[in-house]
């Protein structure tokens, strides 16, 4: 018999799921993506608006502490590529530097963390 698991980590597809969903340090779903491809489903949870604050603190500490064993390992560097819609050789830089980037990007409203649980 085959578990089926309908949360998966890494990249979405389809009409209203572009994003990535990632795993917090507890095991919670989150998606995040950029404000354009935000789901329109009435139902979704808000984004969270407290990880903007001091500048996206909360947001590099989010993300400096996603679950090490639900999440791919390079879930950061595609992060990156995702939110900056580019393909970029990421190989220059570390992962502190690329989390100061997408939370910096959180802080601008340019990306959304948006809680998949109740």
């Amino acid at each position: 018999m085959e578990i089926i698991n309908s949360f998966y980590s890494g990249y979405r597809n389809g009409v209203n799921n572009n994003g990535h969903v990632v795993y917090c340090r507890y095991g919670l779903p989150y998606l995040i993506c950029l404000p354009i491809n935000r789901p329109d489903d009435p139902l979704l949870n808000p984004a969270l608006t407290h990880l903007k604050a001091m500048n996206g603190y909360y947001a590099n500490q989010f993300l400096s502490n996603l679950h090490n064993a639900l999440n791919s390992e390079d879930v950061i560097a595609a992060l990156y590529q995702y939110a900056l819609q580019s393909s970029v050789s990421i190989s220059d830089y570390n992962k502190a530097e690329l989390i100061d980037t997408l939370s910096g990007l959180v802080a601008q409203s340019k990306l959304l963390i948006i809680p998949l649980f109740d």
